[in-house]
């Protein structure tokens, strides 16, 4: 039933639109979809690239800073 109503709209589709057009839409519809998937994917990498190389600069300075002040605060200021 299903595949009897979808072939008569096939073949009401396919007599006024050219074939050329119904071989390019599918494999432009997988490009645009390959090339979203992939600049999702790099997208998210990025993101969390940024936070890990954020995160170690603030590990950094934070031990940067504790050492400075633990040199000043053992040197006795009179």
């Amino acid at each position: 039933m299903i595949f009897k109503s979808l072939a008569q709209g096939v073949s009401k589709v396919s007599g006024k639109v050219p074939l050329r057009l119904i071989l390019v839409i599918p494999f432009v519809l997988q490009i645009f979809a390959a090339v979203g998937l992939v600049g999702y994917l790099s997208y998210r990498n990025s993101k969390r690239a940024v936070n890990d190389v954020a995160t170690q600069l603030l590990e950094e300075v934070n031990a940067r800073v504790e050492q400075n002040l633990e040199s000043y605060l053992t040197i006795p200021h009179v």
